[in-house]
């Protein structure tokens, strides 16, 4: 099975999981819309997928032999075998490299195709490793990096069987569960957890954070969050820094500053057009909240990262 990183973009730097999955680089052959899973996957270096992008499903990676770079919202990542990796839909991708010899597993699977299952009453609570506030990699023993790469054969399996069998179809979904169930186990070993946290404050800074990633452009106040959510904005902005260590102000900023930077690597862009896409009222206005962020003007940024417009 092979998956090479050379793929048409789709306008904006977005691709949806039915495009993604027709491409005729891609490997892996859904069942179902919105899910795909598939082992033994080999990854070929291109050049195309080494801009940045989002898109709309969640991806589970898990590196079976050799390394990748992965850049998740302007940070990279090095994975190396037995490494895993979440990746959720909005989160800022790039891919930087890998080796040739690089091989992976992947399970990847939109919000559309979760929320249209029926699903046992806990499980979207499980799926808590996917949250911001945990670390997206995690470095697997030998034994635990096996035990995943098998359930994923199974649920491979299944999935390539699932038009065949009178059952098929349940039979996905129960594969799917145990994965994740799995994975639920996995993270209280692997992720750092505070037993003190509220799952209310929890699930109320996971929603927020949903919010922003879908409004940041163009809502950057906190009272208007906090009235989609049904709470003060004192309330938010506490639980916010209770639980990430930022305020729910420096939170939608730091989402702001993430797209700027973005919008600023590209070169066909004037300054004052990455103003105007991210709302700001004039160049002048964001240049200023740009260096309050970053210490640098949105000038010398580009001058810094040899950015020529």
């Amino acid at each position: 099975m092979i998956v090479s990183m050379s793929a048409r973009k789709t306008q904006g730097k977005y691709f949806k999981h039915e495009d993604f999955m027709l491409m005729k680089e891609v490997d892996l052959k859904p069942s179902f819309e919105g899910f795909a899973v598939g082992t033994n996957i080999q990854v070929l270096e291109s050049d195309d997928l080494k801009d940045n992008f989002r898109s709309d499903f969640l991806c589970i990676l898990l590196v079976m032999e050799g390394n990748m770079e992965f850049r998740l919202n302007l940070k990279d990542y090095n994975l190396v075998t037995n490494d895993l990796l979440f990746i959720t839909a909005h989160t800022l991708k790039q891919f930087i490299s890998a080796k040739p010899s690089s091989r992976i597993a992947a399970l990847t699977f939109t919000p559309d195709f979760l929320s249209k299952q029926r699903f046992p009453d806990n499980f979207m609570e499980i799926m808590d490793y996917f949250s911001s506030k945990h670390s997206p990699l995690w470095s697997l023993s030998q034994k635990d990096a096996k035990m995943m790469v098998q359930l994923f054969a199974e649920l491979e399996n299944r999935t390539d069987a699932a038009i065949a069998h009178p059952f098929g179809k349940e039979l996905v979904y129960h594969s799917f569960y145990i994965v994740m169930y799995e994975l639920a186990a996995l993270a209280q070993r692997y992720t750092k957890q505070d037993t003190q946290l509220s799952p209310r404050k929890e699930s109320l800074v996971i929603s927020f954070t949903n919010l922003v990633q879908l409004q940041f452009t163009h809502q950057r106040n906190v009272t208007q969050y906090a009235e989609q959510l049904y709470v003060s904005p004192k309330y938010l902005t506490e639980t916010v820094k209770e639980i990430t260590g930022k305020s729910a102000g420096e939170m939608i900023d730091s989402f702001v500053i993430v797209e700027a930077k973005l919008l600023l690597d590209n070169p066909r862009l004037s300054i004052a057009q990455v103003a105007e896409s991210l709302n700001f009222s004039d160049q002048s206005f964001f240049g200023k909240f740009f260096k309050r962020h970053t210490g640098l003007s949105p000038k010398d940024y580009r001058i810094n990262n040899k950015i020529i417009p």
